[in-house]
């Protein structure tokens, strides 16, 4: 029994020796810099949307040990900052900053860098509209057809945004078709929507069909019979 005991003591003590010269090995080791990117959220007040040209990345300089810093924000991860404090001092239009105690990372890495460190935003009321849709188009048909018939399902869809912005909206835009892959007398095209401005959104994210009919522009000739 005391030999046995006497083992597993010595086996928990080598282990413990493993352990900690590992734990030392990895502190002592050369540490490496590196930067990585996290987003952006902006917690905003009830009804308001951001108006300004507002970075939604932080980009951030990193030391530290190889085996704590290589999965560092794997789970992308975000700086969350609440604008609800700023509006109540300050109204629409104020200037928020970045520190790197907001950021959590792990044991035995540090930030040395951040960018941007600061941003001035300006909010305002978000509003929805309802907009056309204007369908883009490049290429061409084949010389001897054209578009007999067109319809766009839905022609119109809701946008959200601050309004200043989204006012000087007339319609939203389709991704480019390209005519001369229409090789068909009649079908429909689903066609994506193209981007907004970063400050609008889309309500829903509907994708546009085109339903067209197509008509020979020059007659068929007739073939003639031999007699």
């Amino acid at each position: 029994m005391k030999l046995e005991k006497a083992q597993r003591h010595t086996l928990k003590i080598i282990a413990i020796f493993f352990a900690v010269s590992l734990w030392f090995y990895v502190l002592n080791s050369e540490p490496v810099e590196i930067e990585k990117k996290i987003q952006i959220e902006f917690q905003l007040p009830k009804g308001y949307a951001i108006s300004s040209q507002t970075e939604r990345q932080l980009t951030l300089k990193l030391k530290g040990s190889k085996a704590f810093i290589g999965n560092v924000f794997s789970n992308k991860e975000k700086l969350v900052v609440d604008l609800n404090p700023y509006f109540k001092k300050f109204g629409k239009s104020f200037r928020v900053q970045y520190h790197p105690s907001q950021i959590t990372v792990p044991f035995g890495v540090d930030i040395l860098e951040m960018h941007p460190k600061e941003a001035n935003i300006e909010i305002d009321r978000l509003v929805q509209m309802q907009l056309p849709v204007k369908v883009l188009y490049i290429g061409n048909m084949a010389y001897d057809k054209k578009f007999k018939e067109v319809h766009v399902e839905p022609e119109n869809v809701m946008v959200s945004g601050p309004v200043d912005v989204i006012r000087k909206l007339s319609r939203v835009e389709t991704t480019p078709v390209n005519l001369s892959t229409v090789d068909k007398e009649e079908g429909t095209l689903t066609v994506p929507l193209d981007e907004l401005d970063s400050r609008l959104m889309y309500e829903e994210n509907p994708r546009i069909k085109l339903k067209y009919k197509v008509q020979l522009t020059i007659p068929k000739r007739e073939e003639v019979k031999k007699e």
